[in-house]
């Protein structure tokens, strides 16, 4: 469970931490406003489309090879973000979203998986509290970097803090397995 528990840490913690710092990064590549309400409601739209694809996916393939699909495709794109300009930003945006929203539907499922039945809830709140906990320091601890060193770099060490996922949740595979 603590592999688990993480896991959905560090996704929690790498969704916050990049909705923080995407409006900024959309200022940087000129867009206003209307841009940046644009690009979250694209971004929104992938995540909601997300959750639906990644529970389908978690089912079909297993919690480890989704994990390691979406985590590392939100880490690749959210640098992609950084590099493309403006319009390749705003159209790889959906993927994005479904790639950073969809994994949590797919951890949020393996909690029961991991629980014995006694154990479920306090399993339940244990985990929504880390998560929680990791989407609220997030802000903070990358925000300090972000203040120190650029968005971009504190953008970079979200994305590469999100590959922490990857050993963790094959640790979770292992336990579903045991």
């Amino acid at each position: 469970m603590r592999a688990l528990l993480a896991t959905g840490a560090i996704d929690s913690a790498a969704r916050m931490g990049f909705l923080t710092f995407f409006p900024f990064l959309l200022l940087s590549k000129g867009a206003g406003t209307a841009g940046i309400g644009l690009a979250l409601s694209l971004l929104f739209v992938g995540g909601a489309f997300g959750k639906l694809f990644c529970g389908y996916l978690g089912a079909r393939v297993g919690m480890v090879k989704t994990v390691w699909l979406t985590e590392g495709m939100t880490a690749l794109l959210i640098a992609m973000s950084l590099a493309l300009p403006l319009f390749g930003t705003m159209a790889m945006l959906p993927l994005l979203g479904l790639a950073l929203n969809g994994t949590s539907s797919v951890l949020y499922g393996t909690v029961p998986e991991l629980a014995d039945a006694t154990g479920r809830e306090h399993a339940f709140a244990l985990f929504y509290t880390g998560t929680i906990g990791g989407g609220a320091l997030s802000p903070v601890l990358f925000g300090r970097l972000g203040d120190l060193a650029g968005v971009p770099v504190a953008m970079l060490a979200l994305a590469a803090f999100l590959l922490f996922t990857l050993p963790l949740s094959w640790r979770v595979g292992r336990d579903l397995d045991a």
